[in-house]
């Protein structure tokens, strides 16, 4: 079955490449970076006792005043850079991920009986669907994220603030999962082994997850990939936006959001080096997204 793998098309197509090979390092690094940042990072950015106020706005290391301690500089706190990044990218990285799988749960779902079942349930579905299309993804999280904030306890909404991002952007991205798999279930379930199951009396449920399914997930991995990207983006607004995680524990966008009050003070490093990070991170997951669905889409070989 290994060699079977190494040999498919899909094997063929990445290791023909450079560009898609590039990406899948640069996203692996960051992955491997994010799980081990206990590891990775020279210092533990979140651990008060060990930071130094006399640390703070130290440049990168190729400035005058750069210490080699500190690769990228440090912030108004002291904390080193790069250990930022390392630590942020894992706190993006989990958001975004958790909130793909929130999506795709849900989207997929909701796709599969609408496509099979059709009727009112499928005209409701898609109707919630243009609704929530006729608004940007980013203003339905804004919202979401608003109204849970206002139900939470204030003293509740530090210890939650990761539950409720990856809601937020969970329930906002649901619905291109939903419209693809509706398509193609609905191709699907008039084709004859769906029709066979049918009549052998195999519970739709069982049909759905056992004969469809299988054969819709495609498009979905690439759509699920390229929303990671979009995922890590939302989450990074977000929290520049002042509502995201807190900032005890920082991710890329709320490093941004520190930086960008000293850009004009002349600490450029500390917004210039986290938003190289998440552009780059952002980038590659895109790239890998668009082989993804050059390889899995026919019409485009």
């Amino acid at each position: 079955m290994l060699k079977r793998f190494f040999d498919s098309d899909l094997v063929y197509s990445f290791t023909r490449s450079p560009v898609t090979i590039l990406a899948g390092l640069v996203t692996v690094l960051y992955f491997l970076a994010s799980i081990f940042a206990g590891f990775v990072a020279p210092h533990n950015p979140f651990d008060m006792a060990s930071l130094d106020i006399m640390d703070s706005f130290i440049p990168p290391v190729w400035e005058v005043d750069g210490d080699p301690r500190f690769l990228l500089g440090t912030d108004d706190l002291g904390r080193g850079i790069l250990s930022t990044i390392i630590h942020g990218s894992r706190i993006s990285l989990f958001i975004g991920f958790s909130s793909v799988i929130f999506s795709l749960v849900l989207g997929v779902g909701l796709g599969l009986v609408s496509g099979f079942l059709g009727g009112k349930l499928d005209a409701f579905i898609m109707r919630v669907a243009e609704i929530q299309l006729s608004f940007p993804a980013i203003l339905i999280a804004l919202l979401i994220n608003g109204v849970l904030r206002g139900i939470l306890p204030v003293g509740q909404q530090s210890n939650l603030a990761y539950y409720v991002l990856i809601l937020s952007i969970g329930v906002s991205g649901w619905v291109q999962y939903a419209r693809t798999v509706r398509g193609s279930t609905m191709v699907e379930r008039n084709k004859e082994y769906v029709q066979s199951a049918r009549v052998i009396g195999i519970h739709p449920l069982l049909i759905m997850w056992r004969h469809i399914l299988p054969n819709v997930m495609g498009p979905i991995l690439v759509i699920a990939t390229i929303h990671l990207a979009v995922a890590v983006i939302s989450e990074a607004t977000l929290s520049f936006l002042g509502v995201g995680v807190p900032p005890t524990e920082p991710s890329l966008g709320t490093l941004i959001r520190i930086g960008n009050d000293f850009l004009f003070s002349g600490e450029w490093w500390i917004t210039i080096f986290p938003g190289l990070a998440l552009a780059i991170l952002v980038l590659a997951v895109n790239l890998l997204g668009d082989w993804l669905r050059d390889v899995l889409n026919p019409k485009l070989r």
